[in-house]
């Protein structure tokens, strides 16, 4: 990240300031892996309390999670629609995240994730369909121990807009950095004090402007870069015109005279050394005539 020294400064600050302010906060119980990446899908954009809510109603009403697995998602969004964001597109990923365990493993089971390495089990969660890094994320970090900072669009937009990572960062950029600044040990407690944060200074965004306000965020391409490529472009031209200019330049012609006008003097020099010759054989000749014409008549 640029600047990423001076951003990693705030971090530590930020993260010192939310100590002073909420204290450490209780250690979350980890709960099933499957359980938790349904509520991790649930979690994104909102409060953890409330995901934590719209789960708890969707198991009272459902039997068990095959059955959520085949309950189409314009019911179950309907379920949650009220208290969360994007509630269609969330009840889609958890049938499709439900699906694809059932696919992969033949249960709706992922505690095996627990025997597996951190870094496979997170690669094996974010290879999962309908789930995403922020999901696998909060699971590795919540279940499984491991180093993981979970960022969503949300998250993303505060800490852009409080100055506390680069305006041009990305999902995956912020989300490395922040794993690179913030030690293993605190991890857990910086993501909950961290959702305090996003949650005061975030609750009124609408989550489905984000995109839109993320790309404003974002500042445009400044305007000297563009400036060089025009003058870039611009550069050709003049090389173009001298690279056509070349042809036309009157050095090659006078050498291409000189080679043709060097052959006719060379031919014309040959034959003024074979005219003699010649006439020289005809002088011999005739004179071996005349000397043979008197002969003949004595």
């Amino acid at each position: 990240m640029k600047q990423g020294t001076a951003y990693a400064k705030r971090i530590r600050q930020l993260h010192h300031e939310l100590l002073k302010q909420h204290g450490k906060p209780p250690p979350v119980d980890p709960g099933d892996p499957i359980e938790q990446l349904l509520i991790s899908i649930l979690a994104t954009d909102c409060t953890d309390s409330k995901a934590v809510a719209a789960y708890t109603k969707l198991r009272q009403q459902m039997v068990d999670l095959n059955e959520m697995r085949v309950t189409p998602a314009i019911e179950l969004a309907e379920m949650f629609a009220s208290s969360l964001p994007d509630a269609e597109d969330k009840a889609r990923r958890i049938v499709s995240v439900l699906n694809d365990i059932r696919r992969r493993q033949d249960t709706l089971d992922l505690s095996f994730l627990a025997q597996r390495g951190r870094r496979e089990a997170r690669d094996y969660l974010e290879s999962l369909e309908g789930a995403d890094r922020f999901a696998a994320a909060r699971v590795v970090l919540l279940c499984l121990g491991g180093h993981a900072i979970p960022v969503d669009n949300l998250t993303l937009y505060v800490l852009r807009k409080e100055k506390l990572v680069n305006p041009t960062a990305d999902l995956a950029e912020v989300q490395s950095f922040l794993e690179r600044n913030v030690a293993a040990a605190d991890a857990a407690e910086f993501v909950m004090l961290l959702g305090r944060f996003v949650s005061l200074h975030g609750s009124r965004i609408p989550v489905k402007k984000l995109p839109e306000l993320l790309a404003l965020s974002s500042p445009a391409p400044k305007p000297a870069p563009q400036s060089k490529a025009g003058s870039a472009k611009g550069k050709p031209a003049p090389k173009a015109e001298s690279a056509k200019e070349k042809p036309e330049s009157p050095q090659p012609a006078p050498k291409a005279e000189a080679s043709k006008a060097k052959p006719p003097v060379k031919a014309e020099a040959a034959k003024t050394k074979r005219q003699p010759v010649k006439r020289d054989k005809a002088t011999k000749s005739g004179r071996a005539q005349e000397d043979a014409g008197p002969a003949k008549k004595k």
